[in-house]
This record gives C-alpha cells, structure tokens and sequence, in this order.
C-alpha cells in the first residue's frame, strides 16, 4: 500500500484548491456561516452547489465521462474529499443519488437506466431516496412485506416503507418489494426505480427526538411500476440491494469528518474550565481525547485498505461494516463526552441565551443516536462482519 501521492495527483489537488477558493461563496468561509435551519431552503442551495460543481467538472470525479462523470481515478476523488473538507459543512441536496442510487445504477442497471438517471444525479436536477426498512423488518431487509404483483406491463405495488431517508424531496426512489410469495428468503425480492409523482404513493414526516423530520414513511396502494424499471433480475433483488447497502456503509469522508470534529472538541476543551483550569490539561480529559485521536486513524488506515481495494478493481465487500460500526459508535461517544466537558450548560439548548456554540453540540448529541441504527443497527453490523469477514459459524 503506497501513501504517497504522484506528481500528477498533486497537480490535481492544486487544481481542486484553485476552483474551490473561485467558486465557494463568500459568506460560506466566514468562521459563523450556518447552514440554513430550513430543510427546504438546505435542499435548494444543495442543488445549486451540485449544479456548479458539475458544471465545473467535479461531480462524480471517479464516475465514467460517458455518464456524466469526469471519468477519472478514485484517487482524484479522494483528493477532492480531503479539500473540500478544510472548508466546514456544505449545504446538502436532500438525495440518495450520489451515495446509493449512482453505484447501484451503474452495477446493476440497464444501459437505458444508466443514460436516462445518472447525468441528472449528478447535475442535481432530480432527488432520490430507497424504500427498504418496514415497520416489522427493520434491518431485516430480506423479511419485507411490500408486495408487487404483475398486471399486463406493470407491477403493482402495496405495502408500506419506513425510516426512509431523503424522503421529503425525492423526485424518483429505489424499491425492494416481495415479488414472489412462494420463494424462501433471499430469492423472492426484486429490486425496482419508482417515480414519486406516482398515482397510489404518499409520503409523511416521522420526527425524530432531535425535533427533525430527517426520516419519512412512504405508502404505496395500487401504485404501479412498469416492467422495465426493474434493476437486476427478477427474484434477485437481495443482491442487489447488499450493492446498495455495501456502497452507503461505505460511504468517503467520515474519518476527514471525524477529524474536523475532533479539532472543534478540542477548542470546547481548551475554552471550557473546571477548578480554574482548562479541561484540555486535564489527563483524563486529554487521554479520552488521544484515544478519539487514535480511532480516528485507525478509520483512516482501514479506509486506505478498502481504497486499495477498490484500486484493484474490487467493489467494496463487507469489510464496510467495519468503518460503519466504528464511525457511528465513536460518534456517540464523542457527542457524550462533550455533554461532560459542558456539565449543566449541556441541558441548554438552541434559543438559551447561556447556551454553548447555539445548541449544536445538543444536536449533535440527540442526532448521533440514530446513527446506530441507520445503515443497519450495530447489531447487524457485528454479525455481517462475523460471519462475511471473519468467517465464524451461525449461532
């Protein structure tokens, strides 16, 4: 595994610091911009961003040029991560289409799917979410019980989804459904792309402890699909939807991300006092600090071997269940940690006159508590990397 960069790369990253600093609005690098508390108002200026940014060449960098990507090496890719992130929290298109939609698409979709969907994903002009978990199969992806029956050139879909992510704005979203009642598990789902202005689909908010409605539930009565919106074969969407799930739980950018806040709860540490003196000298505090610190390189170092991975050609495996138990564990732990440092301060919230950096770190407290369950709960996560990493019988 080399770490070093080419001369190449590095021309790339000069490139990338040139367009960023031209092209970032000037209220964006001002230490107390915010992204907007508007979710509506986030999503619209997300959706500007991703249209500059593909305008400029640097949406889906590592994506073919014949579908709109710039058609370059997952190392460029990398390199854009690690600039982008010096900058803080850019405004977010409320869609699934670059994490999820755009690998599943181009490893399992057809050449018509992959034309028609993915230049608009990366352009920004059209928003996606994924309809998996139900109320009665959580992360028992293979134990739902939305139901598509087929009618002349359509399927007709009934059932309900849940804790959806990316639901509010989505314009089309990925579908499992149980096509074939009679077939055991994992051979009796397939794998559909659904238009949400479809006739029979409704969606509503589900708030969550942090006062957000981050996540929707989605309804479906007599919705129909056409036939040619299947993903994959018929009866083998399970495998397609693990490509789903493996390239969100290995999603780039939690360890640089995980930086940035290890420095941000460093100055709460060197700005907060107990006795007179900063908890950044006291030993527990900074040991707890240096074990964050630790971690986090280790996230990096794990990251680095799924890249190379991926740099021999391999699609992520389940080896990204790794990075996804540690990074939303560590999360809480942080988040809590913080809660510490702040003592009675940590009761306040966004409002309070006395509150710290305006509530954010309450936020971020009560936020972090889903991410244990997002993605597939660490229960899951434990037993992916078991049985699929470690090879360990079935108890």
């Amino acid at each position: 595994m080399d770490f070093s960069y080419t001369e190449q790369e590095e021309a790339f990253r000069l490139e990338v610091r040139a367009w960023l600093e031209a092209n970032i609005p000037e209220e964006w690098k001002r230490p107390d911009w915010k992204l907007p508390d508007d979710r509506a108002e986030e999503h619209e200026l997300g959706k500007w961003w991703q249209r500059k940014l593909y305008d400029g060449g640097y949406a889906g960098i590592s994506w073919p040029k014949e579908y709109g990507g710039r058609g370059a090496t997952l190392m460029e890719q990398v390199i854009f991560g690690e600039e982008t992130v010096h900058y803080g929290p850019f405004p977010m298109q409320q869609s699934l289409g670059l994490l999820t939609v755009g690998a599943t698409i181009m490893a399992a979709g057809q050449e018509w799917q992959k034309k028609r969907f993915l230049h608009k994903i990366l352009s920004g002009e059209e928003s996606w979410c994924q309809g998996f978990s139900e109320p009665d199969a959580g992360s028992d992806v293979a134990n739902v019980q939305t139901t598509a029956v087929e009618e002349g050139d359509h399927w007709v879909v009934n059932g309900q989804k849940t804790w959806t992510t990316m639901w509010e704005f989505a314009d089309f979203g990925l579908l499992v459904v149980k096509t074939d009642p009679t077939a055991p598990r994992h051979r009796n789902l397939s794998y559909f792309i659904f238009d949400c202005n479809s006739p029979g689909f409704t969606r509503k908010p589900l708030r969550q402890m942090s006062g957000d409605a981050e996540f929707g539930e989605m309804f479906f009565d007599d919705m129909r699909i056409p036939k040619e919106n299947l993903i994959g074969e018929l009866n083998r969407g399970w495998y397609v939807a693990m490509t789903t799930l493996t390239a969100e739980r290995g999603g780039g950018g939690m360890m640089m991300r995980f930086r940035e806040t290890l420095n941000h709860i460093i100055k709460v540490a060197q700005q907060t006092k107990r006795m007179g003196k900063p908890l950044s000298e006291d030993p527990i505090f900074r040991q707890r600090i240096a074990q964050f610190a630790i971690e986090i390189e280790a996230m990096r170092y794990t990251g680095l071997r799924n890249l190379t991975a991926q740099l021999r050609g391999q699609f992520p495996g389940p080896e990204v269940s790794i990075g996804k138990l540690v990074w939303s564990e560590m999360g809480q732990r942080q988040m809590d940690m913080v809660m510490e440092m702040m003592g009675p301060y940590s009761q306040l919230v966004k409002g309070s006159k006395w509150v710290i950096d305006d509530g954010d770190w309450q936020y971020r407290m009560l936020r972090t508590r889903g991410d244990t369950l997002e993605m597939g709960t660490s229960e899951i996560q434990r037993n992916v990397i078991a049985e699929r990493v470690l090879g360990l019988p079935r108890v």
